[in-house]
């Protein structure tokens, strides 16, 4: 959970509604190869389509997972008096063919009060989710929402993060303990300036310890006392300690500005180091607009990956790829887009992977290559240089694609999720997307992908020393009851 808002008190459930069904290893293998689908339900012209797949997963029986929202369902606490609409959607497929396995709506007695930020496979073949709780009134700018789930959607334990006016995550990473890592931010009173918070907590849901770091004059050059910060993503390190990432306000004589920022902990949550990068031309892109995934690489060096954009107008917006010593020291810089007459070209959802071939794999949405906003998924290899970039259409040619995460799936294609308009202009609004290809990025012989070429950008980033003091947070978990309803929406096929 990264946006906050408020929701009105809603009263807990009482039980837990399993989603359960059998995922055997032949079915979620099963299907017809790559596809292009999406998931959308529109109530009325009046209540367009309003789904979204913000993360996803491999679970170990080889299924997709998709983690979304979803407003246009009832949820499980609807009467026909009543009619109580959305909440986090999961949406299970075969990884072949896409074709529906398991969907469940989680929700407590409210509408639209919870939110899916991430899901992450464990190795018992489940998956822990982590999101947002809007309906808590412990929190009056929402609660974190953590839960771990078995393959088909049933809840073994979940908890809300209270304690502050509002507190959530972006990214969740199981650890070499069996347990879990998260980092997002937390706002202790409702002035709302967010510090990026840092959790470590048990495999059995337990909370261990939590680091709030607010950011001060003193944290980089540029930087000041009242300003936001928040943890984007997090990687365990092989010496048992964790490298964030995140976006930090900055106040410079130009105007204000958001920086990237990178930040080394030990296994207790001690900073040991952290930088903050920026250039005379390009910052970070704003916050919300990215997740900033940062990988650790053989070298014991790490890669940063995001969209940084122009200090000046009009803006531009490209995708990136920093590497990283071991100290942070910046190694080489590259920037994927191109020039568009002065409108925002490429912005990164929040997705990328680092492959097995020693590269990584980009996701996100650009206008350049259509005018329109279209899926782009950017291939390469370990030094940054491109592979393969091409664009993906959903519904609609003209626009309304985006990418909000991506994967390497096990047979060395890849997934990515995110939301693709309709083109009805009555019931017209965004469907959950989900895209799977081959390990080249095509999907078969579908019309939808389209071939670009853009040459890597230099970029002017530079590497600061920074200071973000941290201090036990005052965070706690506590129950939540959070339930399920299974759904049944079946996709629309842009192919096969």
């Amino acid at each position: 959970m990264k946006l906050m808002r408020a929701e009105p008190q809603a009263a807990m459930a009482a039980s837990l509604v399993l989603v359960c069904t059998s995922v055997t290893q032949a079915q979620a293998a099963a299907g017809s190869g790559p596809f292009d689908k999406i998931w959308t339900v529109a109530l009325s012209q009046f209540n367009q389509a309003d789904e979204v797949g913000t993360s996803l997963t491999q679970l170990s029986n080889g299924s997709i997972l998709v983690g979304g929202n979803d407003s246009n369902q009832q949820n499980y606490c609807s009467t026909r008096r009543q009619p109580l609409y959305g909440g986090a959607w999961l949406v299970a497929v075969t990884a072949s063919g896409g074709s529906n396995l398991w969907q469940g709506l989680y929700s407590t007695c409210a509408s639209n009060a919870q939110t899916t930020a991430v899901v992450r496979h464990t190795s018992d073949g489940g998956f822990v989710l982590g999101g947002g709780d809007f309906a808590n009134p412990a929190c009056g700018g929402g609660c974190g929402w953590f839960a771990k789930l078995g393959g088909t959607g049933a809840i073994a334990w979940q908890e809300d993060l209270t304690g502050a006016y509002a507190a959530g995550t972006v990214d969740i990473e199981p650890t070499q303990d069996g347990g879990y890592i998260s980092v997002g931010n937390e706002s202790p009173t409702s002035a709302e300036i967010l510090q990026g918070l840092a959790m470590k907590f048990s495999a059995s849901g337990d909370l261990q310890w939590s680091i709030a770091f607010p950011e001060s004059d003193q944290s980089f050059p540029g930087a000041y006392s009242g300003g936001n910060f928040t943890f984007e993503a997090v990687r365990q390190t092989p010496d048992g300690g964790y490298i964030t990432s995140g976006v930090a306000d900055a106040r410079f004589s130009s105007g204000y500005a958001t920086v990237l920022v990178a930040m080394k902990l030990d296994a207790s949550g001690n900073r040991q180091w952290s930088r903050a990068y920026y250039g005379s031309n390009w910052l970070s892109g704003p916050a919300g607009d990215s997740r900033y995934p940062i990988f650790v690489t053989p070298d014991g060096g790490y890669v940063l990956s995001g969209t940084v954009q122009t200090s000046a107008y009009p803006f531009q917006n490209l995708f990136f790829l920093l590497k990283l010593d071991a100290q942070g020291n910046l190694v080489w810089q590259r920037g994927y887009g191109g020039a568009n007459n002065g409108y925002d070209v490429s912005r990164e959802g929040g997705g990328a992977f680092a492959t097995s071939d020693g590269g990584y794999v980009l996701a996100g949405v650009s206008n350049v290559f259509l005018q329109a906003a279209t899926g782009w998924i950017v291939k390469t290899d370990a030094g940054g240089n491109v592979l393969w970039q091409k664009t993906y259409t959903g519904l609609t040619a003209t626009g309304g694609n985006v990418f909000n995460d991506i994967i390497q799936t096990n047979d060395g294609g890849y997934a990515a999720a995110g939301a693709s308009w309709t083109a009805n202009q009555t019931y017209g609004g965004p469907g959950l997307w989900l895209v799977k290809t081959d390990g080249n990025g095509d999907v078969g012989t579908c019309s939808c992908v389209r071939i670009t070429n853009v040459s890597p950008q230099p970029l002017d980033l530079a590497s600061h020393q920074a200071t973000f003091r941290g201090g036990a947070s005052n965070l706690s978990f506590s129950a939540v009851n959070v339930r399920s309803r299974a759904t049944s929406v079946t996709p629309s096929t842009i192919y096969p």
